[in-house]
């Protein structure tokens, strides 16, 4: 049983690493968008568009256990990055999914009877993909909506954590990167 739920999180993790999910490939309904394990470490916009960025390594487990949140202080929730994981009641705008009756945390997702979390490609899809309809929201500073591609998502997510992270704690700058930053996370494209 044991080498089962070990061969299973390998091919999960490999699924999500190698940014094979079903929508990456256009078909919906695949056992690979979501997942009950949680992966160390994942690679983002694996199928960057740009010829100028590759992808980004990220390190989920350092996300997930250490104190990552902006002050320093406390391990990221999960729903800081996987928002439709909480319930209607604790979403802010401009978000607008719910998925869940309780906050995802790592105990919930362990719970046998626990949904499996969705990538953000299950929502989030790639410009130009219309496979689904993206989803879309105007921000208070703009006056025209913004579609939530994959690239607007992470880099939304991404950059303005980090940049709370590098106002609350200027020693950061430089090893966090920010905003305007795009190499230190991003390989040259090859």
């Amino acid at each position: 049983m044991k080498l089962v739920a070990v061969l299973l999180a390998c091919v999960a993790c490999l699924v999500v690493v190698n940014g094979r999910g079903s929508l990456a490939s256009g078909v919906a309904g695949s056992v690979f968008e979501e997942s009950k394990t949680q992966p160390k470490e994942v690679v983002l916009d694996k199928d960057s568009q740009s010829d100028k960025y590759g992808e980004v390594a990220f390190n989920h487990e350092n996300h997930a256990t250490k104190k990552y949140d902006p002050a320093g202080t406390a391990v990221l929730s999960c729903i800081e990055c996987h928002h439709t994981d909480q319930p209607a009641a604790g979403l802010k705008a401009p978000l607008k999914t719910s998925e869940r009756n309780a906050v995802l945390s790592a105990d919930l997702l362990q719970a046998a009877d626990s949904k499996p979390v969705k990538t953000c490609r299950t929502c989030h899809l790639q410009a130009g993909d219309d496979s689904a309809p993206l989803p879309v929201v105007t921000y208070p500073e703009k006056t025209t909506p913004t579609k939530l591609t994959n690239e607007v998502a992470y880099h939304n997510n991404c950059n303005i954590c980090h940049d709370k992270a590098i106002a609350a704690r200027p020693a950061l700058k430089g090893k966090v990167p920010g905003s305007n930053d795009c190499l230190p996370c991003h390989k040259p494209a090859s």
